[in-house]
Formats: structure tokens, sequence, C-alpha cells
């Protein structure tokens, strides 16, 4: 399946022209609560459940292996303190694997887009069977999800969350790695200590949402207050992401019937009224035309850096950059047969090493 799936991407070229930054109407003040919930409930159980046939493993467990592989490439990882800080974390998304399907049932109202405390089980128990210390994950958000944090927080040692609103363009002491340049002495009696720990930032399913000024923001910070990032998106701006989005109207249709068939809102919003398939398929469109590539990305970087200084080398798989001590790689990875491509931009920073 992976050889066909390798032949159909040979025609699964990029749109022509840039990315689009429209509106998603999850995004919309206008749209009410209990339709945005209905959609990140339903985002949940796509990052959490593998559909049959089409996919090898869920979206969540893909991206845990691309984060585990991140954190392993770190050469000091075993030697330094390191922190995982999740950016845009909203509720924190699905469950840990152990206890998936019970916590499934009780969070189901518990909103988020992102499937970090899954993430931080896979991560942590693949460690611990290689006999390698965990990695302590922490949750932030600009709009703090506290009742949700606590419960997920309760059923891991590992996960953690910063209570107060974290901005990702100018993040708060508590999220700022220990290597950050600047006097030490002076936050430390204005009240701000370090737990002398490095950051490694994760950006899962949300750095699309930045428009090109808040995204040189986001960029410009971490690249001053971090060692290493990960941006993490499910979709890119081929035609075979497109294609599968306006399929996500049929594919909601399908599964909300096995996946919430207790949930009286949100069949009626979907059998009903079929207001979250249309939400789903036009927001996951716009999503697709809001991604950025690689080079799209690196271009950023080198505006916020000043321009490259070095070139840009590819290797036989994904793609490699090195920008004033920072080392950029990028890989995809099918999630959903024959189109869904993850896309993975990871950054470290070579002191790091």
């Amino acid at each position: 399946m992976n050889t066909i799936a390798s032949w159909i991407d040979i025609f699964n070229f990029e749109l022509p022209f840039g990315r689009w930054q429209l509106f998603e109407f999850c995004d919309l003040d206008v749209v009410p609560d209990v339709v945005k919930h209905c959609c990140q409930d339903t985002l949940t159980a796509q990052w959490a459940k593998r559909l049959p046939f089409i996919q090898r493993q869920s979206p969540a467990e893909l991206a845990a292996d691309a984060v585990l592989s991140a954190i392993n490439s770190l050469h000091d990882i075993e030697m330094e303190e390191w922190t995982v800080i999740d950016f845009c974390s909203g509720a924190g998304g699905t469950a840990h694997q152990q206890t998936r399907k019970r916590r499934w049932k009780s969070l189901r109202g518990v909103h988020a887009e992102g499937p970090i405390p899954y993430i931080e089980a896979l991560v942590n128990d693949s460690r611990k069977l290689e006999g390698k210390k965990p990695i302590p994950f922490r949750l932030s958000d600009l709009h703090p999800n506290l009742d949700a944090w606590i419960k997920h927080a309760a059923l891991s040692d590992n996960l953690s969350f910063v209570p107060q609103p974290v901005d990702a363009s100018y993040p708060p002491f508590s999220v700022i790695s220990a290597t950050t340049p600047g006097d030490k002495d002076v936050a430390l009696k204005a009240g701000y200590a370090s737990n002398g720990s490095k950051v490694f930032r994760i950006f899962c399913l949300s750095f699309h949402h930045f428009d090109d000024e808040a995204a040189q923001r986001v960029l410009k910070s971490t690249l001053e207050t971090s060692d290493a990032f990960a941006i993490i998106e499910l979709q890119d701006r081929r035609i075979g992401s497109l294609f599968l989005m306006v399929l996500e109207f049929w594919l909601v249709l399908f599964t909300t019937v096995f996946w919430f068939w207790d949930d009286w809102m949100h069949l009626l919003l979907t059998y009903g009224l079929p207001v979250l398939p249309a939400v789903h398929s036009f927001d996951g469109f716009v999503s697709c035309l809001r991604t950025r590539t690689f080079e799209e990305t690196l271009r950023l970087i080198e505006d916020v850096q000043g321009g490259s200084l070095t070139a840009h080398e590819k290797e036989v798989e994904g793609s490699l950059s090195l920008r004033r001590q920072w080392q950029f790689s990028h890989a995809r990875a099918l999630h959903t047969w024959p189109l869904g491509y993850m896309e993975v931009i990871f950054g470290r920073r070579m002191g790091s090493e």
C-alpha cells in the first residue's frame, strides 16, 4: 500500500499560489460555543482513533513517533534537564495510551485540538522501555483551560501545566530556557527563578493559525528562548490534502454515530442539521490553504535572523538547513492512505549538542 501511495504522491502536486490566511469558522466569535466544542471533540477523536484499513496507526501515535525521534536526536538529552512545552494547548487533547478508552469517555466534554497528553504518555512509555529517564511535558495557552489540564496532569507524573496565560510571542519566564541570555541575578532578585532546564517547544496543529506577522514574532521568541522546537501539521497545501478535506464532510457523517452515539447534541448537529460536517470540511480546507511549506517557514526564519548565512542542503529523506547556530529539518509521513500526510518541521540549536 505504501508503494501505491508513493506513486500517487508523484501527482500530488502543491497548489501554484501561496498560502491564504482565510478565516475558519471555529475561530469566529459569532459561532456558538457548543458548535466549537463539538468540533473540537471530533478533532480530538480523529487524533486519537485509528480508521480501519486506511490508517496503520492513529495520527497521535504517528506524531508521538516524530516527537520521540526528535527528542532522542538531542545529544545532551540524557545529560541535561529538558522540558517539552506545548504552546496553544487548548484543553490538552486526548488520553494516555494505557487508559485512553476510559479517559476518552470521561473527558469527551473536554475541548481541545492538541494530543499532547497522549503524546507524552507514548513518548515516556517508549523511553521507559529503553531504560531512559522520562521527559517532563507542560501544557500552556493564551487562555488556560485549568479544569481540563488538572484532570490530565492528575493521570501522569510527567505532565504539568502553566496556570498563567502564555503568549507564544512573548513567553513568561516560566517557559523560557535556562540557556536564554540575560542577567539571571537580576531576574532572581525580581522573583523569577529558572528550573535550570532547556526548553523544547511544540506547536501541534496550531502554527498555521498565525498570520505571517504573528508567525515571525513566535519564531523570533522560539529561537531566542528555547533550544529546540517542532511544528506538527496533519495537512499541507497539496491537492491530495484538499481532496481529503472535501471528503471530511462524509467522514464526519460516517464516524459520529460510532464515536458519539451517546451525545445527543453531537448527533443533532451532525444528522439533524449537518453543521459539524460542513464546518469540519470548510475549516479543514482552509487549514490546508493556511499551512506553510518548509521553505516558507525558513524564509520567515531568515527574516527574523536578518538573512541566510549558510546554504540550504538536501538530504535523501527530507530536508536539512543550517541557519545561524540552528539546524532545521523537515519530514512527511503518511497518516491516512493514500493522500493524507503529516508535516513535521524540527529545529534545534546546535549549541544543544
